[in-house]
Parts: structure tokens; sequence; C-alpha cells
């Protein structure tokens, strides 16, 4: 069922053909203060419809359905400059899925194994934030293969790197190592909101454009200790 409606909370859409995990993801959000649950479809031909009919914050949608693909979704939405961010949710967690549906243009990549209430919620609003988001499993992947792209690269000139401070470069490295916002707080005793301000911080000073990106750079740059 979809409805249409009009409170300023983070409005999310959902796109998944099974039932029980639209069940379960409904029951979730409707309970959810500040996300307004706008229904959900399992017909992935229909999802750009709504999309452009109900202008969700964020779409949540698997990966692998009938007639139309979730990474085909994203780069529509993408190509149609709509604003609504997309979050894939998917229990296929291939390097190639994953990296196919960022360059997609998907602001954050869950997978349906790892991911409780908490992590989604956690992902909704880092999304709704602007920021790039993946649940542990996907984040860790995400890491090793940066590791693997970079091990062969030639030494950069340290003298236009862009300088960090000590709690900049503490947050790099836990980034790195794949932590979330809540939990780099955790070790570092400063809130999620503290840890996001020192990133966004960071990806200014070098013109970053996700969080991806700035991984990638402080391992090919040595960056961090790690």
């Amino acid at each position: 069922m979809i409805r249409n409606v009009t409170m300023s909370r983070i409005k999310v859409l959902l796109v998944d053909d099974h039932q029980i995990i639209t069940n379960g993801i409904q029951v979730m959000l409707e309970r959810v203060e500040e996300v307004e649950w706008m229904g959900a479809t399992n017909d992935a031909g229909d999802a750009l419809r709504l999309v452009k009919a109900l202008k969700p914050d964020i779409l949540i949608t698997d990966i692998s359905m009938p007639k139309l693909n979730g990474i085909e979704i994203t780069r529509r939405i993408k190509e149609d400059q709509l604003q609504t961010r997309v979050l894939i949710l998917t229990m296929y967690t291939f390097e190639d899925f994953i990296f196919n549906a960022i360059q997609a243009g998907a602001s954050g990549v869950l997978s349906k194994q790892d991911t409780t209430k908490e992590v989604l919620l956690e992902a909704i609003r880092a999304v709704h934030q602007g920021n790039d988001y993946f649940s542990p499993s996907v984040s860790k992947l995400v890491m090793q293969s940066a590791v693997k792209n970079v091990r062969h690269q030639s030494a950069p000139d340290l003298s236009k790197i862009p300088s960090l401070t000590i709690r900049e470069k503490e947050i790099l490295r836990l980034y790195v190592e794949g932590f979330t916002n809540q939990e780099i707080g955790e070790k570092l005793n400063i809130s999620p909101r503290t840890v996001e301000t020192h990133k966004n911080n960071i990806m200014q000073k070098f013109n970053f454009k996700s969080t991806v990106e700035m991984v990638k750079y402080a391992l090919r740059n040595n960056l961090v200790r790690m």
C-alpha cells in the first residue's frame, strides 16, 4: 500500500519483491518518529513512477529483482536528476555488485544478513544528511578491495597533500578500519555528530565526494598508520 504524506520527516519508500522483508521493514520504520513511511511496492518496474510521484527522501531497494534491478533503478534516478537518495539493501554482497551500485550512484549498501534495526536507522539518517553508509560486512569488503587496489601504487608527492589534525587522523584511521560513526564516537568518547563534523572537515580539505573516495585516497597515500 502506498500513501501520500506531507510531514517533514525522513520520507522512505521501499522496493523489494520479498514480502517478508517488506513487512519486517514496515513494522520497524512505522514506529520511528523521525521516519515517514511512504509505503512499499514489490514491482521494481513501477519504482521510478513512484519515486517521481511521491518524491521520497530515500528509496530502499534490493539489487536482484524481476523486471528491473536495484542498480538500474539507481542509475535512472541519477540520470533523471531526481533528489531521492538510494540505499541498497541486499543479500548479494559480492564485490562487483557493491561497486556497480556505488558507480550507479547509490548512497549506501547494506547487507540483509547483518543489518539490524539500529544499523538501518543509522544508514537512513546518514544518507538523508548526504553521507555514504555501508553496513559492517560491506564496509569490510570495500576496505579490503581498496587495499588490494593501492598496494602497487607509486609514492605520492607529500608536499601537495593537505595537513590533518591529530583528531582528524584518528577518525580517518577508524574510517579506514571500517568503523561506523557510532562506533568511532564510542572509541573516542565523542558524539557521532562530532565524528561527522570531523569527517566533513577532512572531505572539504581534500575535496572528497564520498566516504569511499576518502578511504581509498587515505590508503593509496599512506595518510594513516594501520
